[in-house]
């Protein structure tokens, strides 16, 4: 949070609605990263025609009703957004509100959707899993929904919309609907892909909880408290979906046909899923502390009981010692030719005895 703070406080003093990227990860990209790329597709039942923007001006001159496909739905996909110009040209181009576009180019955003006159502002997360770092990589995903025109704005690269791309080019029932329709596919291909972010931490608790049961080591504190700041973050980033899609399967809003309502309310059906996985992992993760405490205590317990067997072994063997330790002059004991011997077997004696007694009584 101090270091979205930090990042924020580069628009201080700037007046609302300007336009600055702002990321939030505590990293600089390298230039030679900072690409942005632009590809519109128009369609309609009859067939698509896809195009690739090289520059802000090739969006100036976008026209879909110049397409050799008679316009009925345009999607222009934008990803990257270290080129504010670009974002600049589209706002100018549709119409779109600066506050509006403020919020595009201002990452760490919290998932919402507003209603304008002309368009639909919704902002999602699309959250990956890497398996090897154990962590969930975040990318947001801002959407402007008009009569006809979806755009759609990526803060890093993801082929996360391969698939609805795939079914336009293939299949002609998506190419029947208009961009009320597009804006569900895109949100529901998200929110299924959260599903695979579940299944990543499942297998993340199963091999926690595995360890934890074996042999559970200081250091897995760490990992358990990783486990809830990941779950806490995917949570932050999933439960208010489930507001984005109540308020667009309700919305009074003309964008929203009355047909694809339905559609939004099984969306909503599963985000309410994912979020009922969270709380359930969240129970998964303290039962996994839970097991760790348990099995460090009982680590510890196996080493003091170990010591207090020592200790209560050498308890008499100290007295012994102690006693014909003492410097009294009579002492009848240390004129004895075989005084010293029959010392150390009596000790000898004790030692075997109270070990017998110990491993009969099953404390070690």
């Amino acid at each position: 949070m101090m270091f979205m703070a930090a990042k924020q406080s580069k628009k201080a003093g700037l007046p609302p609605g300007s336009l600055i990227y702002v990321s939030d990860e505590d990293m600089e990209i390298p230039e030679s990263e900072k690409t942005v790329t632009v590809f519109a597709i128009t369609y309609n039942e009859s067939g698509f025609e896809e195009k690739k923007i090289e520059s802000a001006d090739d969006l100036k001159k976008l026209n879909p009703e110049d397409s050799s496909v008679p316009a009925s739905t345009t999607w222009i996909h934008v990803t990257g957004l270290w080129d504010t110009e670009i974002v600049r040209v589209l706002g100018e181009k549709y119409g779109i509100d600066a506050l509006t576009l403020e919020d595009i180019l201002s990452m760490g955003q919290r998932p919402k959707t507003e209603a304008f006159e002309n368009y639909i502002y919704t902002i999602l997360k699309n959250i990956t899993f890497d398996d090897a770092e154990k962590e969930i990589e975040n990318n947001q995903i801002s959407m402007i929904t008009m009569e006809k025109t979806v755009i759609t704005f990526a803060e890093k690269p993801c082929n996360i919309f391969d698939p609805v791309i795939k079914r336009i080019k293939k299949d002609g029932r998506i190419r029947k609907y208009g961009t009320d329709h597009l804006t569900y596919a895109l949100i529901d291909v998200i929110v299924d892909n959260y599903f695979l972010v579940v299944e990543g931490f499942e297998e993340w608790f199963d091999e926690v909880e595995k360890r934890m049961v074996n042999h559970p080591e200081k250091e897995s504190a760490g990992e358990i408290n990783r486990m809830r700041t990941e779950l806490f973050l995917f949570n932050k980033a999933v439960w208010p979906l489930i507001n984005v899609t109540d308020s667009l399967e309700k919305s009074e809003s003309k964008l929203i046909k009355k047909s694809t309502r339905v559609y939004f309310r099984d969306v909503e059906d599963h985000i309410t899923r994912v979020v009922e996985s969270v709380e359930t992992g969240r129970e998964i993760v303290t039962g996994i502390f839970d097991i760790y405490n348990s099995g460090i205590s009982k680590r510890l317990n196996e080493t003091m009981k170990v010591l207090t067997v020592i200790s209560t072994i050498f308890i008499p063997l100290t007295f012994i010692v102690g006693v014909y330790g003492m410097n009294f002059e009579y002492m009848p004991e240390l004129d004895w030719r075989y005084g010293y011997y029959v010392c150390l077997g009596l000790m000898l004696l004790i030692f075997v005895m109270m070990i017998a007694y110990f491993r009969k009584r099953g404390w070690f």
